[in-house]
């Protein structure tokens, strides 16, 4: 499923990713931190994808981002 880019699920990883709600929340809440425009481009493109998918959806993506870490780590 790609709906996220590489550069996208990296960012994500930032943040709490139990609920939709939560990284909406997260992400929305850093937003105005950020002053890089690029940064500030790619959690917009985050917020809007997460405002048109529903949760069940969002349940679907496998953001268990461990198993990645764990395989650059061996």
């Amino acid at each position: 499923m790609g709906l996220f880019t590489i550069d996208e699920e990296n960012l994500i990883a930032l943040f709490d990713v139990s609920t939709r709600e939560k990284l909406l929340a997260g992400l929305e809440e850093a937003l105005p931190y950020v002053y890089n425009s690029e940064m500030m481009e790619i959690i917009n493109r985050i917020i809007g994808k997460l405002k048109i998918i529903d949760d069940e959806t969002y349940d679907m993506f496998p953001f268990d981002f461990t198993a990645y870490y764990d395989a650059k780590n061996d």
